[in-house]
């Protein structure tokens, strides 16, 4: 892939554009429907950007880094027939693409926030493609920013995105929820730190059916009870509490 356009402006174009940049990747321009949004990655960049579909250059790759709502509209303004066209996204089948190019799929499993630095080498990516020769291309690319590269059809990449929606979106409102009862008590979520810390350490060692621990695991329906009293008054809470609860106990119903 001897040049690249990236069309879209959000956290994944900002990363993927920095990734394929630190790996000397030539990254040519940025398109994005909202011009500030493409210049803050141009200019930190030091590549060109527009907002207009008559300006898009000619390249070798065009990489739709955009929301899954999205992706559709952004495939109908590449004007060129002559080239692979990707989006980035793990729900959404590469027939969402709907030019007359090559078509295929350069899945990041990872979240991303603009704020960040990231480790870009440790990052699976999941490649699919129409054509085999347009696999080994992106496979090759893909191995220049990261040591974990696999082809999946869209039906596994779905599960896949579908296990990190249960990773890594769902923890996330889990310590949004802590942290909103850690200020209504007064404490900070700094607090909860050393326990997350350590609990993101065992996932590493072990398997995560080992490491589970707390009330629900032990059974233990007396301090299960006195969490339930303590979210009488908030009824959304207390049925996440009773789901969750009612999922670990019978994970180890036969333990």
């Amino acid at each position: 892939m001897n040049s690249i356009v990236i069309l879209g402006a959000g956290n994944v174009a900002f990363h993927l554009t920095r990734a394929l940049l630190e790996n000397t990747l030539n990254v040519r321009q940025i398109f994005n429907r909202t011009l500030s949004k493409a210049q803050e990655i141009g200019e930190a960049s030091r590549i060109s950007y527009t907002d207009k579909i008559s300006e898009i250059e000619k390249a070798d790759l065009y990489i739709i880094a955009c929301a899954d709502t999205a992706i559709e509209e952004f495939s109908h303004y590449i004007p060129y027939d002559d080239v692979l066209v990707v989006h980035t996204s793990g729900s959404s089948p590469m027939s969402v693409l709907k030019g007359d190019y090559r078509k295929g799929v350069l899945y990041p499993l990872q979240t991303f926030s603009k704020g960040r630095t990231m480790r870009y080498d440790n990052i699976p990516f999941f490649i699919e493609t129409e054509h085999e020769k347009d696999a080994q291309d992106l496979v090759e690319l893909a191995n220049r920013i990261s040591n974990e590269v696999h082809l999946l059809p869209f039906e596994k990449r779905l599960q896949v995105q579908m296990c990190g929606v249960w990773a890594n979106n769902f923890v996330n409102h889990m310590y949004a929820i802590a942290g909103g009862i850690c200020e209504r008590n007064g404490l900070p979520f700094d607090v909860l730190q050393p326990l997350i810390h350590e609990t993101a350490e065992k996932m590493l060692e072990m398997e995560p059916k080992q490491a589970q621990t707390g009330p629900a695991r032990r059974g233990d329906d007396i301090i299960i009870n006195r969490h339930l009293d303590v979210l009488q008054n908030d009824s959304r809470l207390l049925q996440i509490y009773q789901i969750l609860t009612d999922s670990i106990k019978r994970e180890y119903d036969n333990d």
